[in-house]
């Protein structure tokens, strides 16, 4: 039943889900989602537009995981890797709202956690500023102004 849960959930282009989700020397993207969230799909949609793919140029791994249903994770390149559930993953970066995207580093460094939608203007700055390590340079909300987010 849950593997068939999970086949349900394989996203075609660059996100993904996996039982099983590592960094394998890249920053990670991990989008908490659920099957009748709107704004997952939009999401969803416009990772996989050229615009966004530009940004993420193999740089970084995306996975979508399901929270309206509970299903058995591993998190992590180490061996053994943390064992834990969508609904686990839910309650602990505080998951109101779907989708909820927490980008890491390479090092699974949680840099930036968002409640919702980003367009993809949005999605393409908080991407660069991972992908590009400008996180190590300067603040979030810095760099935000400065690119005409906020």
């Amino acid at each position: 039943m849950t593997l068939l849960f999970l086949n349900s959930f394989l996203v075609s282009g660059v996100i993904s889900y996996e039982n099983k989700l590592k960094a394998n020397g890249k920053n990670v993207m991990l989008i908490l989602g659920s099957k009748n969230c709107s704004y997952c799909d939009a999401l969803k949609k416009d990772l996989n537009d050229d615009f966004l793919k530009n940004a993420i140029k193999d740089k970084m791994n995306i996975y979508y995981v399901p929270v309206d249903e509970q299903v058995s994770v591993e998190i992590g390149d180490k061996n053994p890797p943390v064992k834990t559930t969508s609904l686990s993953l839910k309650m602990q970066f505080g998951s109101r709202v779907t989708p909820t995207i927490v980008i890491f580093n390479k090092n699974w460094k949680r840099l930036i956690q968002l409640p919702g939608y980003a367009s993809p203007k949005q999605m393409k700055a908080f991407i660069e500023y991972v992908n590009e390590e400008i996180y190590k340079k300067k603040d979030l909300s810095d760099y935000l102004k400065e690119k005409g987010i906020i």
